[in-house]
């Protein structure tokens, strides 16, 4: 994945920062966010200060910016200090929200947790910087209702206010957010990496075996599955993902017959046999219903009529047993 870098030189309000690499994308969040917390009005670029040749970047303007009302012997032990502070998750100005209590709401923030940690909080100014800043991590996760809740925030945000929405996506946010916010996308997570990701989770697992073994299934155990996904809220975008991945190395062993190409090795013996069971054509068509369903996804169309038509298709060219 390339580096993602937030521009500096314009701050905005709120920004919606997607790519697969969750790791890639909150590093370069907090890098950003410790880049506006060591900011200080009251420093002053030496550009415009009396000795040019003072080796020292900064002149004072004010003889009390924020490392000396803090008590900090610098402004180096000061930055360093917020550096640290935004590393060790303990800023207070630096606000993380993630998905609700396991035991809750596994897969959801709630509007319960966006006005709490977000709407009841704003107005209250910054304890420390000149801004304070709102990460919502795996933000595509917020249903509807904290969408609107943090709706209300976005379209008058205090000036101090900076939100960043960190997210897979943009397919599962309001047109109204959307509009709101500076995307800024990262770059492609490696397939193979994202596929072991997907494959530490058991909703992947499952899905491997039930491709695996399609043609012996039921329409009965489609509709079974498909109830399986809903009730593990798994993301139809890394459903599909997962499944354009495997039909990539199905596709590519079908034509090479060579293993060590796939991306999926780790599942190596289902890739050979979906290769063996369909032809050409019929991956072209499944692979192709993946696109349209990929596609199919920010036009909102029904996810389980999109999953029950890829997986019948499947089954009925892989060779239909039942």
């Amino acid at each position: 994945m390339k580096s993602l870098k937030i521009p500096e030189n314009q701050i905005y309000n709120a920004y919606l920062l997607t790519g697969e690499d969750r790791e890639a994308l909150e590093q370069a969040a907090q890098e950003f966010a410790a880049s506006l917390l060591i900011r200080d009005h009251k420093l002053t670029d030496s550009s415009s200060a009396k000795n040019a040749n003072d080796p020292d970047p900064y002149t004072f303007a004010d003889p009390d910016p924020i490392w000396q009302s803090r008590g900090y012997q610098s402004v180096d032990d000061w930055r360093d200090s917020v550096r640290l502070r935004v590393e060790k998750q303990i800023h207070p100005d630096l606000i993380r929200i993630s998905p609700d209590k396991p035991e809750d709401h596994p897969n959801t923030i709630s509007v319960d947790n966006i006005r709490r940690n977000v709407a009841d909080t704003v107005d209250v100014r910054p304890y420390e910087a000149e801004y304070k800043i709102y990460l919502v991590l795996q933000a595509e996760k917020m249903n509807p209702q904290a969408q609107n809740a943090l709706l209300k925030t976005l379209e008058e945000p205090p000036e101090y206010v900076v939100i960043m929405l960190l997210a897979s996506n943009a397919d599962h946010f309001l047109p109204t957010i959307l509009s709101r916010v500076i995307e800024i996308k990262a770059g492609e997570k490696d397939a193979g990496e994202s596929f072991r990701t997907y494959y530490q989770e058991d909703w992947a697992k499952e899905t491997v075996k039930f491709l695996s073994e399609i043609r012996y299934r039921s329409i009965a155990d489609i509709l079974q599955y498909i109830d399986s996904m809903n009730k593990s809220k798994v993301p139809m975008t890394d459903l599909l993902a997962l499944l354009e991945i495997v039909f990539r190395d199905v596709l590519c062993y079908k034509g090479s017959g060579d293993s060590s190409l796939m991306y999926a090795g780790e599942i190596s013996d289902s890739i050979i046999k979906l290769a063996g069971e369909l032809s050409y054509e019929e991956l072209g068509r499944v692979t192709d219903e993946i696109s349209r369903d990929l596609r199919g996804i920010r036009s909102n169309v029904n996810r389980d009529l999109q999953l029950e038509t890829l997986l019948l298709l499947l089954k009925r060219a892989s060779g239909d047993k039942q």
